[in-house]
């Protein structure tokens, strides 16, 4: 259609169709055919000869018009497209934990929006990554960083190993039973030992809640719960008050905020340790926005790398 209007515009312009016809790379008779099949499509005629000179009728000051306005908004559009390969715009929905927004994710924002400020980065944020999976599944974000749990309809791509640890008060007594551990980064306490020990626990359908208690299950363990909370952050200050250990990522762990910070522990044989990841639906076609983002993730963030 853009080519069509095209044509018009030329013989608008050239005021005969043999130079409409050149400039247009095409023969003078197809030209000629398709203006008098157009003008019988319309029911109108578009130019009238004068001198020798096609000059527009009313009705094709009209045409010509508003076909430059289509061409201009078929350039425009094409720009914007071309945009969006080549500068990096359009729109980008992530959806991230609370927990990964805190600690995890700034400095990748921060890259990520530095290098495409042309981007709009639409951030979604959910306590649960059921929740994270249920917006996925039903398009309202395009990627989710979560922990791999390996729902069905999604795919994922690991980015991050990281370590789930015991966060023990001081003066709670198991705080003196860990031991040294080849290949472990803390000492290692065996997680039996948490049985009827003061503990910290998560509510709803956290994905760290769910991991705890198959833990618990798979080492048939039941600690005394002390309190429930929401956020594996409160759990963690929780510990640090002397109220109870609890099970944290590593993330959590690495900046303490009280004088004397509980005592942490690997558990585990092997160590228990479990994957972020960004998650996507299967099939998902992926914008450059979105392939751009992914590999900053994975490749340009040292302290996610590292662990």
């Amino acid at each position: 259609m853009i080519k069509e209007l095209s044509y018009v515009i030329a013989i608008a312009e050239k005021g005969n169709v043999s130079k409409a016809a050149e400039s247009l790379f095409i023969s003078q008779p197809s030209l000629s055919r398709y203006i008098k099949d157009l003008e019988n499509r319309l029911g109108v005629q578009l130019f009238q000869r004068i001198n020798n000179r096609l000059i527009l009728t009313h009705a094709g000051e009209k045409y010509v018009e508003t076909a430059k306005k289509i061409t201009e908004m078929y350039t425009d559009l094409e720009k914007d497209l071309s945009g969006i390969n080549e500068e990096l715009s359009g729109r980008l929905r992530v959806g991230c934990a609370v927990l990964r927004m805190s600690y995890n994710m700034p400095s990748i924002l921060k890259s990520f929006i530095t290098k495409y400020p042309n981007v709009d980065l639409q951030l979604y944020e959910n306590y649960t990554t059921k929740g994270l999976e249920y917006m996925l599944l039903n398009g309202e974000i395009d990627l989710a960083i979560i922990n791999q749990r390996g729902l069905p309809r999604l795919s994922y791509i690991p980015f991050f190993e990281e370590e789930l640890l015991i966060a023990v008060p001081a003066a709670q007594t198991l705080a003196a039973k860990g031991v040294p551990k080849e290949g472990c980064k803390y000492p290692w306490i065996d997680i039996r030992l948490v049985h009827n020990q003061p503990y910290i626990g998560l509510n709803g359908e956290q994905s760290i809640a769910i991991k705890t208690r198959e833990i618990f299950s798979q080492y048939r363990v039941t600690p005394a719960t002390v309190l429930k909370v929401k956020s594996v952050e409160s759990a963690f200050r929780l510990a640090e008050a002397g109220l109870g250990c609890a099970i944290v990522p590593e993330t959590v762990v690495r900046i303490p905020s009280v004088p004397v910070p509980p005592k942490i522990f690997s558990f585990g044989d092997p160590i228990t340790k479990w994957n972020l990841a960004i998650a996507y639906r299967e099939g998902t076609v992926f914008s450059n926005t979105a392939v751009e983002f992914i590999n900053l993730v994975k490749n340009i963030h040292p302290s996610l790398r590292e662990g």
